[in-house]
């Protein structure tokens, strides 16, 4: 039973058999060394080795003083007595010396990060190197690849026998994000996994994995922050694959938006009005789950009618802005939203239920406008109003272009503060994910190819909730849209979203990813009880009048403690992979990347653009320029032959009543690959 089983605690030593023994063979042990350097003493200084009887001559030398202890040579030489005894006493402090010095770095390595996650890696509930590369290695990689892209690999016949017999090898970056090591196996996780990613501030998040996955994700890419080190220390990198947009209403990157959106855009359908107006009132915090939650129905009604009206006039979000702060005001949509009922042009009834809400109760309606003043606060600062009003095609950001071109949209913001913009930004990226539904439904597959990446950097610092984010993160896999969620701590999500919300978005979650330093017990907890229990062997020794008996028993303790899973060092995540068993994986930073040269010197050109106006303009000259660098980036397919099937192409977007835009490119053609 114990033979391959873990053992809790090894037999220390404890009896006094135990002890006695281990004294004798050290006295052995330094006899044999004194004698020996006895030996070599006499050898140097009589030119030839004499021969002692054994080790005990050590005792005659220490009673009489006489090197003649140790043997003679056959001519009668013999070493100094000084000469050994200094010998000796030099050697004896050495060996001092180095054993005290052992114990030290012992100790100090019984306390170091390194045991600690030898340590953990040996335990029998983790999972080991042959589990994780069939789960996550670049074997299970290339596999995922034929799922997220299918219109990027060749299934003939012919090409899955190259594949095969190994003379063919898709390239797992065309449908995988590297995130490091497990195992010693490069750990890939596929595209259509929804990642709830969890570590405190200063945990390496950043630099361990969203700098790499907004980097390395192939398709279009979606990344939120509150800061501008993602887009610094990127969009130089990204432009290279297709056209980078800055969304920053509050100027937190001291840079200018490159292009505009406007909340009313596309609110000419009803439909589009109605999932606007969820999100901007769901984005405010009156969501399902909060102690207001029986006026959201009716703010929203409020909300998706301003909206519609707002569309179908032609009008701002200046108009907006001042019918969400005003009942009174709202009297002209109900006016707009009659006329174009009456030719057919609006919804039926909205018109009847914006003036029903008008007139309510005062009291009543107050609690009911609350959600609706709240979404559009944020535009009272002229300078959020500015960038969203474009003034024409050419400034409007045109959601069909970013998807078919791989765009990248950083989008920037916080919750916080009288500019606040929080709610728009996320109406904007439900707007970007719906279209890319509707997209998906059209292409082979019904997916989205190259897949969408969501990188949610601080998700729950820009908004208070989007409550489109659980459901995109349980099915939005399936249509080619990957999400990874980012946060500081699950407490910080059910403050957001609520409780049961909360809990929703981290059972869609396919790969939860923990980075130490956390200190919410109850969180830690739970993820301990994910990673499950193991059997351990207790040994433990019993005296009696009769002698001494060690008897073993089976335990059960946590594959991992929450203290355990606090004290990760920076630089390692447990990983739980759909049901497999908790994997522990070596992260891999950016400055071990082949780009690190170049983010190191985008990083800098980005601080000194926001000192100096000239150096402004080179950071945007680098930006113009970086795209031209390359067509198709990360594209490769590592094979030893060519593909023989002609290039296809996927066929063009031609929906005529989207609301990304009115111009409509087709895709470029895509390589058949291997």
């Amino acid at each position: 039973m114990g033979l391959f089983q873990e053992r809790d605690n090894q037999m220390m030593v404890s009896s006094k058999g135990d002890i006695i023994l281990y004294i004798v063979a050290a006295c052995v042990g330094i006899l044999a060394l004194l004698t020996g350097l006895a030996m070599m003493v006499n050898r140097l200084a009589c030119g030839a080795w004499a021969r002692p009887s054994g080790i005990f001559d050590v005792f005659s030398f220490f009673g009489t003083g006489d090197a003649a202890a140790f043997g003679t040579t056959e001519s009668g030489c013999t070493a100094p007595g000084a000469a050994i005894g200094t010998v000796w006493v030099v050697a004896l402090l050495i060996v001092s010396a180095g054993v005290l010095f052992g114990i030290v770095k012992y100790r100090d390595y019984l306390e170091s990060d390194e045991y600690f996650i030898k340590r953990l890696r040996e335990r029998r509930g983790v999972a080991k190197r042959r589990e994780v590369n069939k789960a996550i290695g670049p074997r299970a990689a290339r596999k995922a690849v034929e799922n997220v892209r299918p219109t990027m690999v060749d299934k003939s016949l012919q090409a899955k026998t190259l594949r095969a017999v190994g003379l063919a090898k898709i390239a797992p970056e065309l449908g995988n994000i590297e995130f490091g090591r497990s195992e010693g196996v490069q750990s890939w996780i596929a595209l259509e996994e929804s990642i709830c990613f969890i570590g405190p501030p200063r945990s390496g998040k950043g630099v361990n994995v969203l700098v790499k996955a907004i980097i390395d994700a192939p398709g279009p890419v979606i990344t939120t922050s509150s800061r501008a080190d993602n887009y610094s220390m990127t969009a130089s990198i990204r432009a290279r694959k297709g056209p980078v947009t800055l969304f920053d209403p509050q100027g937190l990157t001291g840079k200018p938006t490159s292009l505009k959106w406007s909340p009313i855009t596309g609110c000419t359908r009803g439909i589009v009005a109605s999932q606007r107006a969820t999100s901007l009132i769901s984005a405010t915090g009156l969501n399902d789950d909060s102690s207001n939650s029986e006026w959201k129905p009716a703010a929203v009604t409020i909300m998706q009618s301003l909206l519609h009206a707002c569309a179908l006039d032609s009008a701002s979000v200046d108009t907006l802005m001042r019918w969400g702060t005003s009942p009174a005001g709202a009297k002209d949509a109900v006016k707009i939203l009659r006329d174009y009922e009456a030719v057919g042009m609006s919804e039926l009834g909205w018109a009847a239920s914006l003036e029903s809400e008008i007139e309510s109760d005062p009291k009543m309606r107050t609690n009911k406008w609350f959600g609706v003043a709240n979404a559009v606060s944020g535009l009272s600062v002229g300078a959020v109003r500015e960038v969203m009003t474009p003034k024409g095609t050419d400034e409007e950001f045109n959601i069909d272009e970013y998807i078919e071109n791989s765009g990248t949209l950083y989008i920037m913001g916080t919750k916080t503060g009288g500019s606040s913009a929080g709610a728009f930004l996320v109406a904007m990226m439900d707007a970007i994910t719906e279209r890319g539904r509707e997209i998906a439904a059209k292409r082979e597959g019904n997916r989205l190819d190259p897949p969408m990446a969501l990188v949610l950097d601080e998700i729950a610092n820009i908004t208070k909730a989007w409550d489109g984010l659980v459901p995109l993160m349980a099915d939005g896999g399936g249509v080619g849209i990957c999400v990874m969620a980012v946060f500081q701590s699950m407490a910080q999500v059910r403050n957001s979203w609520g409780e049961q919300a909360a809990s929703a978005l981290f059972d869609a979650a396919t790969v939860k990813i923990q980075l130490g330093g956390a200190s919410n017990t109850q969180d830690l907890e739970v993820l301990s009880t994910l990673a499950g229990n193991r059997e351990v062997l207790r040994a433990s020794r019993t005296r009696q009048n009769d002698g001494t008996t060690v008897s073993e028993q089976l335990h059960e303790k946590k594959v991992f403690e929450v203290s355990e899973l606090h004290r990760l060092p920076f630089g390692w995540s447990v990983v739980f992979w759909r049901n497999k068993r908790p994997m522990l994986m070596h992260l891999t930073p950016y400055w071990k990347s082949k780009y690190a040269a170049e983010i190191n010197m985008t990083k800098k050109l980005y601080a000194q653009s926001l000192l100096e106006d000239n150096e402004d303009d080179r950071w945007q000259h680098h930006l113009s320029t970086a795209g031209t660098a390359e067509t198709v980036v990360g594209e490769v397919v590592e094979t030893d032959t060519k593909a023989s099937e002609p290039q296809q192409k996927t066929p063009p977007i031609t929906d005529d009543d989207s609301d990304g835009g009115t111009e409509h490119k087709p895709e470029p053609p895509s390589v058949t690959m291997f």
